[in-house]
């Protein structure tokens, strides 16, 4: 298997979820797949990580609430870092989404240099898909695919998005 490094950013919405439409293909494969939120905790999206871990994603959460709401949100990035440099280099995982990291890397909260040093560091089978609204030319340069997402129209938090 041949790894793949994507980056879906933009400011329109459906990243998290286009990610995580690739996190499921990657379980229902038999991979063993990795989702890390740097800005989203286990409150923010349950529907989302009570699924996935349904189907044997793994999906660890490292607040309740939104990190950037907490006291100390470098600590909980630093730990979210932690656990995703560590399973990209330890070539268990099929897939990695790395969701909201660069808005992580633009706050200041993860070290730039170590994310990309680390993303292009990873087992050769693993995959990586990074999420959020931009990135810097740095961690543009290690990514394969970069797919932009553009709001032109949104109906807001209805339906199935509230």
């Amino acid at each position: 298997m041949s790894s793949i490094v994507m980056l879906f950013v933009g400011d329109g919405w459906g990243k998290s979820a286009a990610a995580l439409g690739y996190a499921t293909r990657s379980a229902g494969r038999g991979w063993s797949t990795l989702v890390v939120q740097f800005l989203k905790g286990s409150a923010w999206n349950t529907a989302d990580s009570t699924a996935g871990r349904r189907l044997g994603i793994e999906w660890p959460s490292f607040t309740r609430s939104l990190t950037w709401a907490q006291g100390d949100p470098v600590r909980l990035a630093g730990e979210a870092w932690t656990v995703a440099s560590d399973a990209m280099v330890s070539a268990q995982y099929g897939l990695i989404v790395l969701d909201e990291i660069t808005h992580a890397v633009a706050s200041g909260w993860l070290d730039e240099r170590a994310v990309v040093s680390g993303i292009a560091a990873r087992a050769p089978e693993t995959s990586v898909i990074m999420t959020g609204r931009g990135a810097t030319r740095r961690v543009r340069s290690v990514a394969d695919t970069i797919t932009r997402f553009d709001r032109v129209k949104h109906a807001g938090k209805k339906g199935i998005l509230g």
